[in-house]
Parts: C-alpha cells; structure tokens; sequence
C-alpha cells in the first residue's frame, strides 16, 4: 500500500495523502515548521491506523530517515507513503530485552539475605527481608544475576530463523536474562496486571550483579504441589483459571510465554503466579500479524509438537485437499514430526511441492504447554515425554482424535475429569495449532462459570 504527499504552498503547510494505487484521498497532515518525518509517520497512524513502524518514506527514490525534516515547496518532488508489511517469519528476540541503562544502582543496606531458595542459569534466587524507609519491611525474592551472563547476549543474532537454520552464527542463550527483565519491567507498569503474574518489584545493579527484585511467592512451585498429592477436580479448576488468566493477559499484551509449565507457576496464599520470561517474545508485529518463531524451547513434557521444526528452510511435502487463505497447513514429515508449512500459490490439491518451513505461532503453543499442565495436574503425570509421532502415547491418542485423551486417562486408570473440562482439555492438546481455542476462548469454557460468577460478585 502507498500514498503520495502533496503539499500547499503556506506558512503552514498542509500535506494531503492520497492512495498511489487509486488516487483517493486517505488524510491530511499539518505541517509544522522544522516537523520531521517522525512526527508526521505518527499523525498518518493516528488519521489512518497503519502503525509507524510499517510506514516508509521516499522522495525520488530515495528513503528518509524519521529524523529528517520535511521541507516540500510546490516545486519539490512529493513525498510516497508505503507501509511495508513485514515478513512474519523475520523476528528480533532483542526486541524485548531490557537497557541496562535503566537499572538503578543497589541501594546499600536495603537487602539481608534470609535464605537461598534455588540456583539458576544465570545466578541464584535468594530471600531477602528489603527495608526501605517509605514502605518498611518486606519479604522479596531476589535473582542475583551475574553481570557477565547478562553480556552474552551482546552482539548476537537477533532474528531467531537464522539462529534456528544457521549454526555458525553467534546465538544468544536461549534463557535470555535481560528479555525477562524486559517483560516485567514493562509488565510491572501496567495498572491492570493481574495477580496471577508474579509481579517485579525493582531491578538494581552492583559491580558483579544485577538484582531482579519481585514479590515471594511462599507457598512452592506446582509441581512440587502435584508431585506430592492429588489436586482432585476443584484445585485443578482453581489453577488452571489462574493460569489461563495470567496466558490470556500475555497475549494481549502481545507476549509469549514458551516455557510454561508446573515448575514455573509458584503459590502465594492458595493464588497460582505465572513466572519466568527468559523465553518469551513478541506474539505478532505492529499491526497484528502473527509473528512465526523457530526454536524448540521449554522442557521437553509442554513443549508442542509444531516446536519441533526441521533445520531446513524448504521441504517436499503433500499438498493437502483444502488449504487455508494463508496456503499454511500442518503436515507430518518423513521422519515422524509434526511441522507447519505454507505452500506456494502454484500448489494443487494432492500434489507433492516444495514447502516453505513455517515455523510457529506462539500463542497456540502456550495453549498446549497449559493442557500439559491441566493433564498433569489431574493425574500426576505428563502425558508424553515428547509430543512426537514416533512416541507411542502421542500417536495412540491422535489416532482417536479428541476422544484420545479420554482414553489415555482410562487407559493408565488415572483420575478423569467431568465430561466439560475433559472436552476443553482435548481441544487445548490438539496436534493442529490452528484447531486450539485462545486463551480467551478457553476462559468462556462453561467449567469456569463458577469462577467468573465469584469474580464480579
């Protein structure tokens, strides 16, 4: 989509955009004296809704940068407006990552350590009794990250396809520490973050260390909880809502999770807190489009199947007899995984093609990783170690569709669910990414009625 800019000879200049393709008027913007590109991208979004970071701006061929200032006479050459759609598959996994610019320097004598709760990748997880003089003592837990951890992720590969087809390139860690900070820094600004997400508290940084400050969570990890007893029904309803309320807010928020799982939701006075964002990441670009990532990460147990995406860029596949507007589909490969691929525009219905290798879409894995989590929170176990054809729990329970799961419960004689969040955790465990409900959709499931009914009581 492009626009031409024409101008009016004035003090104040006022710039009509107008499509290229049809000539039609699509708004005006005002020119200001010394205005630069910038601010006018930021008016064009306001009148007409295409973000900033798609618009781009040339005059004879030649692109302006948003600090430029725009100077158009009635002699000059008008500017054109093109949105640039991005590629879905081209990411930046620094996108999310916090300036450590912006963490205050350790305030002395604040923190006393109580106790060490667990040790990380990049650093330790302590208890601290914080005093601070406007809002007294409070008990926190305190990632003491290494300053030298958080620097491995320093002039490396941002664009997660190439990190995922290309081994030679210098990768980051796949347990990113200062895209963590990222997200709760950014988390911790907003007004209507829900208590169901372990909120950050503060970040401060030393000589050696940087200190993740957030509110303590006293109450254990899930799995240690399903690990040592049964939820039985109620529980499990309990904190599969609080999990989904937390899934449901990352993406509007436009954040990915990728790692959820028992062992990162912790306790806090009977409420269950989605933690660790190491892995996270943008959900869809600017303007919505869903973003595609490549990476197998999280453990092994939650981990979907469309993460396990072959390190080529093409493949020979089938062409399936209906494909969806996008020519995407999930295919299975000769080698017994599960992959998602878009077809060329030429593809016809039951031919072999070349296929592009797609990748994923986050959110519908978060929507799987949290079935996991509902299995194994009714009947104290995973269901797989790998979703994977070649594992035989994986393909006995594809072979009998959603009644798969049911059978598999029977099966094993594990604790089964009421025939209503039986259905819904059926549907959250489909192979298929695209045939999963959102996070929304699984919250309006009639099994939360009670929940939704105590909340706005």
């Amino acid at each position: 989509m492009s626009a031409v800019v024409e101008c009016r000879d004035s003090v104040e200049k006022e710039l009509e955009v107008r499509w290229a393709m049809s000539g039609n008027f699509a708004c005006s913007v005002m020119l200001m004296p010394e205005m630069c590109i910038a601010e006018v991208k930021t008016v064009v979004y306001e009148k007409v809704g295409i973000p900033v970071e798609e618009q781009r701006v040339f005059i004879e061929g030649q692109e302006l940068p948003g600090d430029s200032l725009v100077n158009v006479g009635p002699a000059e050459c008008p500017l054109t407006l093109l949105r640039s759609l991005s590629d879905p598959c081209i990411t930046n996994l620094a996108q999310l990552r916090a300036s450590k610019d912006l963490f205050e320097p350790l305030p002395r004598g604040q923190f006393t350590v109580v106790k060490k709760l667990a040790s990380g990748i990049h650093g330790d997880i302590f208890k601290c009794c914080w005093e601070r003089d406007d809002f007294g003592s409070q008990c926190v837990a305190v990632k003491k990250l290494r300053n030298d951890s958080l620097e491995l992720s320093e002039d490396t590969e941002t664009n997660e396809r190439t990190i995922h087809m290309e081994s030679w390139v210098k990768r980051p860690h796949s347990e990113d520490a200062l895209r963590e900070i990222g997200v709760l820094m950014h988390l911790s600004r907003q007004d209507d973050l829900p208590p169901y997400v372990l909120r950050m508290l503060g970040v401060y940084a030393d000589d050696g260390f940087t200190w993740l400050v957030s509110e303590l969570a006293d109450g254990g990890d899930l799995f240690e909880i399903v690990a040592s007893q049964r939820l039985g029904e109620s529980r499990v309803q309990w904190f599969t809502w609080h999990l989904l309320q937390a899934v449901a807010y990352l993406h509007k928020q436009k954040i990915g999770h990728r790692d959820i799982s028992l062992e990162n939701i912790l306790l806090k006075d009977g409420v269950a807190k989605l933690m660790d964002f190491g892995m996270a990441v943008q959900t869809s670009s600017a303007s919505g489009i869903p973003l595609r990532y490549f990476q197998g990460v999280g453990k092994d147990n939650y981990r979907p199947p469309e993460m396990y995406v072959p390190r080529v860029s093409r493949i020979r596949v089938t062409t399936p007899p209906t494909l969806a507007p996008n020519r995407v589909a999930m295919i299975e490969t000769c080698n017994r995984n599960f992959c998602e691929v878009r077809f060329p525009g030429e593809a016809q219905a039951g031919q072999r093609c070349m296929a592009d290798v797609w990748g994923y879409s986050v959110k519908p894995a978060d929507i799987f990783s949290s079935g996991v989590c509902l299995f194994t929170m009714t009947c104290n176990c995973p269901p797989w170690q790998k979703a994977q054809l070649e594992n035989t729990c994986v393909s006995w329970v594809r072979s009998r569709g959603d009644a798969g799961i049911k059978c598999l419960m029977e099966l094993w004689n594990k604790q089964s669910l009421s025939p209503e969040p039986l259905r819904l955790l059926a549907e959250m465990l489909r192979p298929d990414p695209t045939q999963r409900p959102s996070a929304a959709d699984c919250l309006r499931n009639t099994w939360f009625e009670a929940m939704h009914s105590a909340e706005t009581a």
